[in-house]
Parts: C-alpha cells; sequence; structure tokens
C-alpha cells in the first residue's frame, strides 16, 4: 500500500468515477448528443458537457500516469525520479486555481513517492 503508482491510480478511478456523483447533467447531455463530437455540438450545452469531459479525461489521464509509475515501481523498486515533483507540481498548481478542491490529494502521493525513492533508491 505504499505505492505511489496505486495510490495515483486509484485518485485517478474516484475522478472519473465522481463525475456521476457531481455532474450527473453533463453525463445525461452527452449521451443525449450523441456522444461523438457532442461536446461542442451545441454552444448553449458546450460548458455542461464540457465539464463530464474534463472529469473522464483527466481521471483517465491520472490512472495512465499511475500505471506508467506502478510498472516503474514493480521493476525498479521505487517510482521514477520526477514522479514526487510532478505530482507536487500539480497539486500546487491546482489548490493554488482551486483551494476548495482535491487537488490537495496529491501531495500525500507526492510525499508517498518521495519517500519511496529516497528509502528505496540508495
Amino acid at each position: 500500500m505504499r505505492s505511489a503508482g496505486l495510490w495515483t491510480m486509484v485518485l485517478g478511478v474516484a475522478h472519473v468515477a465522481s463525475v456521476h456523483a457531481f455532474h450527473p447533467e453533463s453525463v445525461r447531455s452527452v449521451m443525449d448528443g450523441g456522444v461523438i463530437a457532442s461536446v461542442d455540438a451545441d454552444p448553449v450545452l458546450t460548458e455542461r458537457r464540457a465539464v463530464g469531459f474534463w472529469y473522464v479525461t483527466s481521471g483517465l489521464l491520472v490512472i495512465g500516469l499511475g500505471a506508467i509509475v506502478r510498472g516503474h515501481e514493480k521493476v525498479h523498486g521505487r517510482p521514477p525520479p520526477a514522479t514526487a515533483t510532478v505530482l507536487v507540481a500539480t497539486g500546487l498548481w491546482g489548490a493554488l486555481l482551486m483551494p476548495v478542491s482535491p487537488f490537495w490529494l496529491f501531495l500525500p502521493i507526492a510525499w508517498l513517492a518521495r519517500r519511496s525513492a529516497n528509502s528505496r533508491g540508495r
């Protein structure tokens, strides 16, 4: 459970899953629009649809990042060297723009990555 890659994937899954909890109207609107090319298809609905698109797309990218980190951890016993820096930068940037947001969750994962890199990288 000390895997920064695993926790990054968990955060990404939570992000994708949360779109249904926080923006269900976005998902319904995209589905009603036929999914393909639906985000910008109706200018009146673009903002509503873009929220769901953002949640799902960024969540999938976070899952992908976590999978890459986890793969490196399995092979090398530690996350890639830049993992903690990238997670701190992303967490602080997001928290700066949206203080009341889950961007802060990147920081404990970054700490875990840094700790893992230091303890196993010797």
